[in-house]
């Protein structure tokens, strides 16, 4: 980012305003899908298990370093590839709201973008992560505000259709902590910049355009903030502000 790369700021002040039908539906269908996934994990795993313990088991009755061997563990480490996955969608889908709390951002982080990378978008986009040494902590839930990074963390994929590199940066200042979440596409056009936040606002054929509105209501729910930095044709920056936890002080 340049250092004269523009902000722009979240475009509506105040409380947050009651959301339209159509975000209330979209949530519903959201609510279902997460069931969905988590039916979809459970007749996974059952028969995955039994897989695995197999395989253990033919394992241990064959000699290490034959062909048979090399082959039998060529399939565990696949089956347990299936289960890192499924377990991370599983954590995702059954996240509900809960009492905000002390909550580390870093493990936040990591949980979102251990998700993105569990999809085809590891094959195009290079992630990069970036933490401080000490955790970071903030007061919220945390499923929520992972919601609001793997938000973010799509929408800088979709901003990189032939590839390219995400950086989640964690970073306190002062009193705040930062997620900030920096592509290296073309940046934000400024015919959108203005509306960006606005619900159903969006650039993408299939999009909703309730990912990033709804993440600048948590946001601001959290005592917080959700704001763009870029500059065109140098990579855009989605930065999520909030207060750091009283714990931390």
């Amino acid at each position: 980012m340049s250092e004269n790369a523009a902000a722009y700021p979240m475009p509506r002040s105040g409380p947050p305003t009651t959301p339209p039908p159509d975000a209330l539906i979209e949530a519903g269908r959201l609510a279902a899908l997460g069931e969905l996934v988590r039916g979809f994990v459970h007749e996974i795993n059952n028969p995955l298990f039994g897989i695995l313990g197999l395989v253990e088991l033919l394992l241990a009755e064959i000699e290490p370093g034959t062909k048979e061997h090399e082959r039998l563990t060529l399939v565990q480490q696949s089956g347990l590839e299936i289960k890192r996955i499924t377990q991370t969608l599983l954590g995702f889908a059954r996240a509900e709201p809960e009492e905000a709390g002390a909550v580390a951002l870093q493990e936040i982080a990591q949980t979102a973008v251990e998700l993105v990378r569990c999809t085809s978008a590891r094959k195009t986009i290079e992630l990069r992560e970036r933490y401080p040494s000490e955790p970071l902590l903030v007061d919220g839930s945390a499923p929520r505000l992972s919601q609001v990074i793997l938000s973010l963390l799509l929408n800088a994929q979709q901003a990189l259709p032939a590839g390219g590199t995400v950086t989640v940066q964690l970073e306190r200042d002062g009193d705040w902590a930062l997620a900030r979440v920096t592509d290296t596409g073309g940046g934000i056009d400024p015919g959108t910049r203005n509306d960006m936040f606005e619900p159903f606002s969006t650039t993408k054929a299939n999009g909703s355009g309730l990912g990033l509105a709804a993440s600048l209501e948590i946001a601001r729910a959290h005592g917080g903030d959700l704001i763009a930095l870029s500059s065109v044709g140098a990579g855009a920056s989605l930065v999520l502000r909030l207060p750091v936890a009283e714990a931390a002080e």
